[in-house]
């Protein structure tokens, strides 16, 4: 959210209460524009007439969705196996207009390229508490940078909210959303936030 912030963009910030596994399995895309949308139909229900704004993202490596780790062990195991391989992270944007109807959704993507990293590494980070509650138990916005080699698409979309898409997605449902970069901000994955 302090991309939004470092945009300007005035939101109230609400937890969906939803259970975020599927009624079914899905692909990774298909994953994250149904979770984008269940989040969005669990807010607009308890508020009516609201532009409600939903973001999933979740980090892919061969076909393998890379959620939220459950605990720090797991924080390793994800970072074990993103060392030294490119993965893609994918974020899905639903916006739901409470007052005209209007719903639009999309998804960007982004592929990040992880350094080898050592056990002392990995524990290192896992130790920083950084890795927890971050998809693919990363925050590239953090001290997770220091792991990335290189990515190649919309950093806003690893941080977890692509303002490109977000404005496009607004402006279909007529609600237009100035900001000085639709990109995010002029952030590399090695400057600090």
């Amino acid at each position: 959210m302090d991309i939004l912030k470092l945009a300007g963009v005035r939101f109230r910030t609400m937890i969906p209460g939803i259970d975020e596994r599927p009624p079914r399995p899905l692909g990774p895309v298909r994953f994250v524009l149904w979770a984008a949308e269940a989040k969005a139909e669990a807010v607009a229900s308890r508020v009516q007439g609201a532009v409600v704004v939903a973001a999933d993202t979740e980090v892919v490596l061969d076909r393998r969705i890379f959620g939220k780790p459950t605990d720090r062990r797991q924080a390793a195991d994800f970072l074990r196996a993103l060392s030294g391989r490119t993965h893609l992270v994918y974020t899905a944007v639903q916006i739901i207009d409470g007052s005209s109807g209007c719903r639009a959704q999309g998804i960007s993507r982004t592929y990040v390229t992880m350094r080898e990293l050592s056990d002392a590494a990995i524990s290192a980070y896992v130790r920083s508490g950084e890795a927890q509650d971050k998809a693919g138990a990363y925050a590239i916005q953090g001290e997770g940078r220091r792991l990335v080699t290189s990515i190649r698409g919309p950093y806003d979309n690893v941080v977890g909210m692509p303002m490109r898409l977000l404005t496009r997605l607004l402006g279909e449902c007529g609600i237009p959303l100035l900001v000085k970069n639709p990109d995010g901000p002029e952030l590399t994955p090695l400057a600090s936030d």
